[in-house]
């Protein structure tokens, strides 16, 4: 389901880089990672972790934690704010960018990480390998491309330091 959605997400930001007047990379870069960080990390993550901290029995199972574990809530609440971080970015823009970006990334190469390692005690398939890699490093892959296209790493802020 969540793969589905990045690929509605993904042709929905390359129709909008086409209708971009002037399209820079840098842009294009930036509206990838809107469409990312808000639609993919944002908004849906926050359903997610409501779900998780209002219904945590049934989605215990299904995240392979034993009902009841404290390390789920905890995860929960971590993830409340990661997805909120990234929702943020429906107001904020620029260098605001790189934090939601950077959290998300690396938590989905870490998920791909831990889920490769397990699927590969099972004897990990090429399918099976397709669908993690679809569904965690992928998002990986694009806030990492976004945020280099984007050119926001080589800024230091509108605002000078204190």
């Amino acid at each position: 389901m969540f793969f589905l959605l990045l690929v509605g997400l993904l042709v929905a930001a390359a129709v909008h880089i086409g209708h971009l007047e002037p399209r820079t990379r840098e842009r294009a870069g930036e509206v990838l990672l809107l469409w990312v960080l808000i639609g993919y990390c944002g908004l849906p993550m926050v359903g997610v972790s409501a779900l998780t901290l209002l219904r945590p029995g049934s989605v215990a199972s299904m995240l392979g934690f034993p009902e009841g574990n404290p390390f789920q809530t905890f995860l929960a609440w971590a993830y409340l704010g990661m997805s909120i971080a990234a929702t943020l970015a429906l107001r904020y823009r620029d260098s605001y960018l790189i934090g939601p970006a950077i959290v998300w990334s690396v938590f989905f190469a870490g998920g791909t990480f831990i889920h490769l390692g397990e699927a590969q005690g099972g004897g990990l398939g090429h399918v099976h390998a397709l669908v993690i890699f679809g569904s965690h490093g992928l998002v990986t892959a694009v806030l990492v491309g976004g945020l280099a296209a984007s050119g926001l790493l080589a800024t230091r802020g509108s605002r000078p330091a204190p």
